[in-house]
């Protein structure tokens, strides 16, 4: 029998942001230790994942309003 662990919308979104920025500073580490013309690209990366990061923050703080509205 598998156990699924059962996460709220907002934790949901805030464990996808950290992973995110998790990805962005592990792209932002390899621009550190890499040369150009390959650094621009891991820049455009690192900018990429930490957008996601932030959105999908947003996404967990209206979640977590909205969530307790509703236990209001």
């Amino acid at each position: 029998m598998k156990l699924r662990l059962c996460l709220s919308d907002a934790a949901s979104f805030a464990f996808l942001a950290e992973q995110y920025r998790a990805q962005a500073a592990m792209c932002r580490q390899l621009a550190v230790a890499t040369v150009n013309p390959f650094k621009e690209g891991w820049l455009e990366f690192t900018a990429e994942w930490t957008k996601l990061a932030e959105e999908t923050e947003a996404k967990a703080t209206l979640e977590r309003e909205r969530s307790n509205s509703l236990h209001d």
